[in-house]
């Protein structure tokens, strides 16, 4: 099939325009606490090896997990991804099932010197708001009477990150940086309905609006081993970081309205706008390796915790704990310069990963499991071509909780990768 730089830059505008415009369905009760429920921050190329990144680096593939990976951006590459997928939530033998998707990231890489020097631009979402919960409870009135009330809490938005970074090699070793700003929004409902109509029910609303600069450094060390291998290690970090919000707070009474079936504002109580404040996002560390055969088959391993008990927000702290993560995972391509049979270019991916979330919930810990498997399918790589485009694909089945904590979860995550790397700003030496 012969696909052109506009046929491309098409598709990946539909898919964009798509993921932008998908109405995110789901609802994860996990997002009501600290700042919601992160968003996976690998590349689709990294997910199907179950997120190994520390040590990653590839020509045709941008790293932004590792900034210090920039160096080795070959062609200039735009990288987009979407994913997509379903939820399932089980209490105590109730199960509720939702469905989600989004835009990843999207990126551009630019090589500044071949192999020594690279330059990435990117947005990309960092946590995701968006629960719907009705609890019941029982409240006291006129000292003797016992009544059943109903709580609902609502809660939606998210934060997002737009970067600059850039990667340099300087011999085996390569250093680099991510800076940029972070900004979003979350809103958190929370109303309470009475049994009786002679009393309005009440509704507070939180608006909080993050506005922040941020960074994240990286370090990699490439040992050649032979003539077709290598290892590289990899660390990246950031120490806790204060960031800006603001937060707007309403505050009403709410009456019943039969002809519409909603509620609507009988009177405002107290409205808030603009307070100042700080939130403290926490100290970031990662490290890993990655063995590699050229243009055969890697294998390699990471080690990420964050110190999450170091979370406030405008002085409050919440129900979270420090994380950890261990991952695993490798490619294998039969023959990557095969002139025929497609499918031995293909990169087959494989990986799986454990830890402990950020959530805490009554005094329990919330582990996390996962699996995953991927492709990198090419789309067009010939010698007469300046273009080098991938799809890569990525099937995640992860697991929270266990039979200790309140809920458990499953969440089945497909992920897309669109990667076009072109020689771009070749000038013509004939027509």
């Amino acid at each position: 099939m012969h696909w052109t730089k506009v046929s491309i830059l098409c598709l990946f505008g539909s898919v964009f325009l798509l993921a932008k415009s998908a109405k995110a369905q789901e609802n994860s009760p996990y997002s009501r606490y600290g700042l919601g429920d992160l968003s996976n921050n690998q590349n689709a190329v990294n997910r199907g090896m179950g997120g190994v990144s520390q040590g990653f680096t590839d020509p045709q593939a941008i790293n932004f997990v590792n900034p210090a990976s920039y160096y080795n951006i070959a062609l200039t590459t735009l990288d987009i991804g979407v994913e997509g997928g379903a939820r399932s939530i089980n209490e105590g033998g109730a199960k509720f099932t939702s469905g989600f998707g989004t835009l990843s990231y999207l990126q551009l890489g630019v090589p500044l010197a071949r192999n020594r020097w690279g330059l990435n631009f990117g947005l990309r979402p960092v946590t995701r708001v968006s629960y719907n919960i009705q609890q019941g409870s029982t409240g006291n009135f006129f000292d003797t009477t016992k009544l059943p009330l109903s709580n609902r809490y609502e809660g939606s938005g998210g934060t997002y990150q737009l970067f600059v970074g850039t990667g340099v090699r300087v011999g085996n070793f390569s250093i680099g940086a991510n800076i940029g700003y972070l900004f979003g929004s979350v809103e958190a409902h929370t109303r309470l309905v009475f049994p009786t109509g002679d009393t309005y029910a009440s509704h507070q609303m939180l608006r909080t609006t993050y506005s922040s600069f941020f960074y994240k450094l990286g370090l990699q060390y490439r040992a050649k081993l032979n003539k077709e291998m290598d290892l590289t290690f990899g660390a990246t970090g950031n120490m806790k970081q204060n960031m800006t919000a603001r937060q707007e707070v309403l505050n009403e009474t709410l009456q019943y309205d039969a002809s519409s079936d909603n509620f609507v504002t009988q009177d405002t109580v107290r409205y808030q706008k603009g307070a100042k404040g700080t939130v403290v996002y926490p100290g970031e560390f990662g490290g890993g390796f990655m063995l590699r055969k050229y243009d055969k088959w890697m294998v390699g391993a990471d080690f990420t915790t964050s110190q999450w008990d170091q979370f406030r927000s405008f002085g409050q702290t919440d129900s979270v704990q420090n994380s950890w993560k261990l991952s695993v995972g490798g490619s294998f391509t039969p023959n990557i310069n095969a002139l025929s049979g497609y499918w031995n270019r293909v990169a087959y991916r494989l990986g799986g990963y454990y830890g402990m979330d950020y959530f805490r919930f009554n005094g329990k810990d919330m582990p996390v499991m996962g699996f995953t498997i991927g492709a990198g399918l090419p789309i067009r790589r010939m010698m007469y071509s300046n273009q080098y485009s991938m799809l890569n694909v990525g099937l995640e089945v992860m697991h929270r909780g266990n039979n200790e904590t309140i809920l458990k979860e499953n969440v089945y995550r497909i992920s897309l990768g669109f990667t076009l790397s072109d020689r771009w700003f070749i000038k013509r030496k004939y027509d």
